[in-house]
């Protein structure tokens, strides 16, 4: 190729910003270039005359052609002769491609060649003219140029009108898809957002339903996408899932539509991402649901059975299959309550045993299982579950949930061996299942077990509502329980006795009650869950070195001298937990404690025996050796039944504050022990705001007593 060609116009990006093409408008503007100067001016004449939309241009060269070019700007079509002094047409056309790959280029020849229409198609002309001087040869010229400027003007607008659509479906919050025969022409980003897939993947795959849709709704999918093709204005909003690379489920809506793409049928389709949304929906018809219930149950229940079969008859009602609610009784989970399939329950293996195999951190945990083994992936703040040994129940959600103390949600419950083994839950077509522990104020009452058919059950939603059901299930359990305890004829008298852990065993071991002939906790009140007053009676000693003692020990954050006589009795500030406190959770009646001989015998009162070992059970966890030194079954008197219940269930924990911390520091002795706004001082609240509280639990017991 000539040297002057390129020397004249530049190179790079330099000739591509000073090189335009096509005018933009309905004319068309032709770039004739021959040697033969007077045969190229008659065959523009003839052109232009035939038609009133057409304007040639004529150019001797190909150097005087790329010179036009960057003089004159714009046209819509470049015909070139083949052979030309200095470069010859092809040698043009490979210059022209360079710049514009699609731009209309006609190479004129004086006779036809094989060899050099090769050459043409391989630089890649849009025509090949062979030079005619009949009388119709302009209008041929005419036809051939119009055909190759019509397509390229078509192929600009396809090519802006799909530039503008991928600018609007990137901007979309909408993943868009263009699909044909199952493969995936064109997505746009946020598809790939969505399916955590790259789009090179996304492309590559033979059948994209299959790719990314959950394996439960495909046939659905596909079933709606015929129904576009053969009722195009059927196409309304539908539901699928979309299963991310993770593995994570994304709950969508769908539309779209046939159309067509490059002449051939194609499906355009429209994915929202609604999970959020449903997350929210089922949150608030979980909990408008979960409150009407609760609160029903809560005034309509008047024993633990009841209560907890009105909640395992709504979680069945909400869609769970079996809903059931066991009590671990030594080394066994018991059912208490069951809905749903019995035999399911009393096949597992409900043994609880130590298990090595038992990972856990703080939190609940999901555990998914994949064929030949698991994969358990923990959710936030949960635990990990990892495989466990062959024989081992560690699968059953319910049994994990007592021995870790921790949310369980298992995925493809069936696919557990040891499950397996023990009933045929893919018969049963149990595919998940949860176990959640019942536990209010550290106080085990048991788990509750839910299962369902879904494989993907249990979202972070579910998970979150579940748990939350479980407390309040708790709560409502430990409130009857109270008051069974109060309001029980018969009762069990036990002597509790305490070896370690207690600041008060603390203070005695360091000599703090050295010279005291007697210390006895005479009550205990909760301010928080990390604070109590105690009001202690101290016979004997020099007060003052006891109250300087323990103020030294870390648990006690203030001591009061409540009344200095001998007795002395003070109120003590404790920032931790107390034995009587974690008993009175339990709705035992504490009379007093005493500490004597290195140890704390605290004299207490439950409904039975089996509440005796739980409480024992309880403090042991929290204060190591614990021991029953008397025990005795007692039958209340009228009089002593009445004066242990009348009235104290319907006051709210404050108001039984106020009453308890008035009683124990003497308000209502003559001369008062302590004032009204020393009290106040002490429970952390106003002189206004105690008395309100003393007052209206007042108002309840007399209203108990003479009503």
């Amino acid at each position: 190729m000539s040297g002057d060609l390129f020397d004249s116009v530049g190179s790079g990006d330099e000739a591509n910003r000073e090189i335009r093409f096509g005018n933009g408008g309905d004319r068309t503007d032709v770039l004739l270039v021959d040697d033969d100067t007077q045969w190229a001016r008659l065959m523009a004449s003839d052109i232009e005359a035939a038609s009133d939309d057409i304007e040639v241009t004529v150019a001797g060269s190909a150097t005087e052609a790329m010179e036009t070019f960057r003089e004159q700007g714009q046209f819509d079509c470049l015909v070139a002769d083949y052979q030309m002094p200095g470069a010859d047409g092809i040698q043009l056309l490979e210059r022209v491609r360079e710049r514009r790959p699609q731009f209309p280029f006609l190479l004129v020849t004086s006779q036809g060649s094989e060899q050099v229409a090769e050459r043409a198609i391989d630089a890649g002309v849009t025509d090949y003219l062979i030079k005619d001087f009949g009388a119709d040869q302009a209008t041929k010229f005419l036809s051939r140029i119009q055909t190759a400027v019509d397509h390229y003007r078509l192929q600009c607008a396809l090519a802006e009108s799909e530039e503008r659509y991928r600018t609007v479906t990137e901007q979309s919050r909408d993943a868009t898809a263009t699909i044909q025969g199952g493969q995936l022409l064109f997505c746009n980003q946020r598809l790939v957002e969505l399916t955590g897939r790259q789009r090179d993947h996304l492309r590559n795959s033979s059948d994209i339903v299959a790719e990314i849709v959950h394996e439960d709704d495909r046939e659905q999918v596909r079933s709606v996408v015929d129904a576009w093709d053969e009722t195009p204005d059927e196409a309304r909003l539908h539901e699928a899932r979309v299963v991310r690379s993770d593995g994570t489920v994304r709950h969508c809506e769908y539309t779209g539509g046939r159309i067509d793409h490059d002449g051939e049928r194609a499906t355009l389709v429209s994915i929202r991402d609604v999970t959020e949304r449903q997350r929210r929906e089922r949150e608030l018809q979980w909990e408008r649901e979960l409150n009407r219930t609760i609160q029903r149950t809560l005034v309509e229940s008047r024993s633990r059975d009841s209560l907890e079969r009105s909640v395992t008859e709504q979680l069945q009602r909400h869609g769970y299959t079996l809903a059931w609610i066991g009590e671990r009784i030594g080394d066994e989970l018991v059912p208490r309550v069951v809905e749903g399939d019995r035999q399911y329950v009393d096949a597992i293996d409900r043994t609880i045993e130590a298990s090595p195999t038992d990972d856990t951190v703080e939190g609940g945990s999901t555990d998914d299982t994949v064929e030949g083994g698991s994969t358990d992936d923990a959710v936030e703040g949960g635990s990990t579950d990892d495989a466990v040994e062959e024989g081992t129940a560690a699968s059953e959600p319910s049994i994990r949930a007592v021995r870790t103390g921790e949310p369980q949600f298992t995925r493809q419950l069936g696919a557990h061996t040891a499950v397996q083994r023990s009933v045929d839950t893919v018969d049963r077509q149990y595919r998940s299942g949860a176990g959640i522990p019942l536990v209010y104020d550290d106080i085990p009452y048991g788990v509750l077990a839910v299962y369902t058919t879904a494989a993907d059950g249990f979202d972070e939603t579910e998970q979150r509502l579940l748990t939350e059901l479980a407390d309040t299930v708790a709560l409502a359990i430990h409130g009857l329980e109270t008051e069974r305890s109060l309001a029980a004829d018969r009762v069990v008298r036990a002597t509790l006795q305490v070896d370690g852990g207690y600041y008060l065993l603390d203070l005695d071991q360091t000599g703090a009650f050295a010279d005291c002939e007697r210390v006895q906790v005479r009550g205990t009140v909760p301010l928080d869950d990390e604070t109590v007053l105690q009001y202690l009676e101290i016979g004997g000693g020099e007060i003052g070195a006891v109250c300087e003692s323990m103020t030294e020990h870390t648990a006690v954050r203030g001591v009061d001298v409540v009344a200095d006589e001998d007795p002395s009795r003070l109120q003590v500030t404790v920032g931790r937990s107390v034995p009587e406190a974690s008993l009175a959770a339990r709705g035992a009646l504490v009379r007093s404690t005493s500490i004597e001989a290195a140890a704390a015998k605290i004299e207490t009162e439950l409904p039975g025996r089996d509440d005796i070992r739980a409480a024992v059970s309880q403090l042991e966890d929290s204060y190591g050796t614990v021991s029953v030194r008397a025990i005795v079954d007692h039958q209340r008197t009228g009089d002593d039944h009445q004066r242990h219940t009348v009235g104290t269930t319907d006051l709210t924990q404050k108001q039984l504050n106020a009453l308890r911390a008035a009683y124990y520091e003497g308000y209502f002795e003559q001369p008062r022990g302590s004032s009204a706004t020393d009290i106040a001082e002490s429970l952390g609240v106003s002189h206004s705001t105690f008395l309100r509280h003393l007052r209206t639990a007042h108002q309840k017991i007399f209203d108990a007593h003479f009503e």
